[in-house]
C-alpha cells in the first residue's frame, strides 16, 4: 500500500518542479526589459517645448506639479496591480491620474497599502485631444 502512495507523491513533485522552471524569452536583465519597452516610448506623443507639462518631470509631487502647472480638471485614484504581491511595501500600491483638458494626463505613484509613501510622477500623457475628464 505504501508505493501505491509513493506513486502520485513523486508526480505531483515532479509537477511542481516543472511549474517553477522558467523559459529565457531571449533578453537578460535590464537590456531586454529596454527591448521590450522600447515601442511603447516611441508610440508615446511628445510633449512640445514651452509646454505646460514640459515643466513637469518624473519624481516632482503633487505639489510641486499643482504648482508649476495649476489643479487638473478631474483627479482619477485607482489600485495598481503591486496591490496583490504579498510583502511588496512600495509606494506605488495605488495609482492617481490627473487629467488636464487639452493637455493630457500626469499619473502619480500614490503611496502604500498603509496610507504612506510619496506621491511622484511617473508617466506624462500628452495629449491635446484629452477631455479633461476620467473616462
Amino acid at each position: 500500500m505504501r508505493r501505491f502512495m509513493f506513486v502520485p507523491f513523486v508526480f505531483v513533485a515532479a509537477l511542481a518542479i516543472a511549474a517553477c522552471s522558467t523559459r529565457s524569452t531571449g533578453g537578460s536583465g535590464a537590456a531586454g526589459d529596454e527591448a521590450a519597452s522600447a515601442p511603447a516610448a516611441a508610440a508615446a506623443t511628445p510633449v512640445p517645448p514651452g509646454h505646460a507639462f514640459a515643466q513637469v518631470k518624473m519624481g516632482m509631487t503633487m505639489s510641486d506639479v499643482a504648482t508649476a502647472i495649476g489643479e487638473p480638471s478631474d483627479k482619477n485614484r485607482y489600485v495598481s496591480g503591486k496591490a496583490w504581491i504579498p510583502w511588496y511595501f512600495g509606494n506605488d500600491v495605488t495609482r492617481e491620474e490627473w487629467h488636464y483638458k487639452g493637455k493630457g494626463t500626469i499619473v502619480f505613484a500614490a503611496g502604500n497599502q498603509f496610507g504612506g509613501g510619496g506621491t511622484e510622477v511617473v508617466q506624462v500623457n500628452y495629449n491635446p485631444e484629452e477631455s479633461g475628464y476620467r473616462p
